[in-house]
């Protein structure tokens, strides 16, 4: 009974994945196996395998065969584990206490690297030309965190190092692309970023009136899904200046 739950599990996983990759477009799923979420996911697949997170462990599974995976590896982490993101052959852990980094350069099984600590707070984080943003928050499960976005240079993975700090209201996901970085703050709305300068992050639009909990980004059509307590969005941003709506599914609230 309990190898057909974890199967049925892994399943129900890789189909919500696919669903979500399917609706952000082909691109998102390239020829290597890697696949692209929101950053506030616990599993993500690279490779041609998939990761998953909990609390505490980081776990490994072969998917070659998607109605068998089979489970390879299962690594202790460390308390306090919440999101993973994929960044050429590293896997990049958010935990409460900071983010910590894995090279998969020698196979499957992620080989620990370093640990960039911080103050208690919940912390998604995303990585774009070797500068890692991390924002920290106050929430449900971390009432005494901070809030803020850290600039991190990961150039030399094995000691990341702060650049910047930049105060936020309540910052959730966030996303890349090229030169443009998106944040999630929650219930004060979505921020743009100019990131032209990496290290340095210039805000250039802030849309109050947008809630958001995570965003995906769509490069190839330069197009955005929004995630927050009133549904989900899809927004155009061939003009990062200027954000254009392009649909809404509105959650059961929402249409009432």
């Amino acid at each position: 009974m309990k190898s057909l739950k974890l199967r049925s599990f892994f399943i129900y996983t890789f189909i919500i994945f696919i669903s979500l990759s399917s609706c952000v477009s082909d691109a998102e799923f390239d020829a290597s196996g890697e696949g692209k979420g929101g950053s506030m996911t616990r599993f993500t697949f690279l490779k041609g395998y998939l990761y998953i997170v909990d609390e505490n462990t980081l776990k490994t599974f072969d998917i070659a065969n998607p109605d068998n995976p089979e489970l390879l590896n299962t690594l202790e982490v460390g308390s306090g584990v919440e999101t993973i993101f994929p960044y050429e052959n590293y896997l990049f852990l958010g935990t409460q206490w900071g983010m910590k980094i894995y090279s998969l350069d020698n196979g499957p099984v992620p080989q620990f690297l370093s640990d960039f600590e911080h103050s208690f707070s919940c912390d998604p984080v995303v990585v774009s030309n070797s500068i890692a943003y991390v924002t920290l928050r106050s929430g449900t499960t971390c009432q005494t965190g901070v809030d803020r976005m850290e600039v991190v240079d990961v150039s030399n993975l094995r000691d990341p190092r702060l650049l910047n700090t930049i105060e936020m209201k309540n910052p959730h996901g966030l996303s890349v692309s090229d030169t443009v970085l998106f944040v999630c703050e929650g219930d004060y709305g979505f921020k743009v970023f100019n990131i032209k300068d990496r290290a340095n992050p210039q805000l250039i639009s802030h849309y109050d009136s947008i809630p958001s909990y995570d965003v995906i980004t769509n490069y190839a059509r330069k197009e955005l899904i929004i995630t927050g307590k009133n549904g989900i969005y899809q927004y155009d941003y061939n003009d990062p200046y200027e954000l254009k709506e392009l649909s809404q599914i509105l959650s059961i609230e929402g249409n009432e």
